[in-house]
């Protein structure tokens, strides 16, 4: 009798181990990203998430985007030529770096506390240094063209 439980218990497990592998690759256990979605990171405290190159991980970013207050497109020209080559530096109002990523882009989404920051984003030679401030509610946009815009330009101030 306990052989046969001992057996079924076997079985049993060597059933299941394959469905529950199958479920975390399809995001359906607690904590793993769903489907399509892109995993987020962390920094210094601060959460993030980059990606949106092709069509599905533009999907992903999108379904994503109301999680994050800080909304970052990075793109080569006004026509809307994206690009995923930026070195993006963010630094709070006293110039202490909070987020330093390589290979940002197309789009770039984090999670600040309210305050003002200060982004610099490179590519080509260029450097983009723009302050933001980030409110208790709302999200802040910006988009930045390499081709058609002005490096020294500090965008909106507010």
């Amino acid at each position: 009798m306990q052989r046969a439980i001992t057996r079924a218990a076997l079985v049993l497990a060597v059933c299941l181990t394959p469905a529950a592998v199958f479920a975390q690759a399809a995001g359906s256990i607690p904590g793993t990203p769903a489907p399509g979605a892109l995993a987020p990171h962390q920094q210094n405290g601060i959460t993030y998430v980059n990606g949106g190159v092709g069509q599905e991980e533009q999907s992903a970013m999108r379904a994503q985007r109301s999680d994050y207050n800080l909304q970052l497109t990075f793109a080569t020209n006004q026509t809307g030529a994206f690009r995923s080559d930026v070195q993006l530096d963010i630094a709070d109002a006293k110039g202490g770096k909070l987020l330093s990523v390589a290979n940002t882009g197309p789009m770039f989404f984090a999670k600040l506390p309210p305050g003002t920051y200060r982004i610099n984003a490179a590519a080509e030679g260029k450097t983009f240094k723009r302050t933001v401030k980030i409110g208790e509610r709302g999200a802040r946009e910006m988009t930045l063209h390499w081709q058609n815009d002005s490096p020294d330009d500090p965008g909106p101030q507010e």
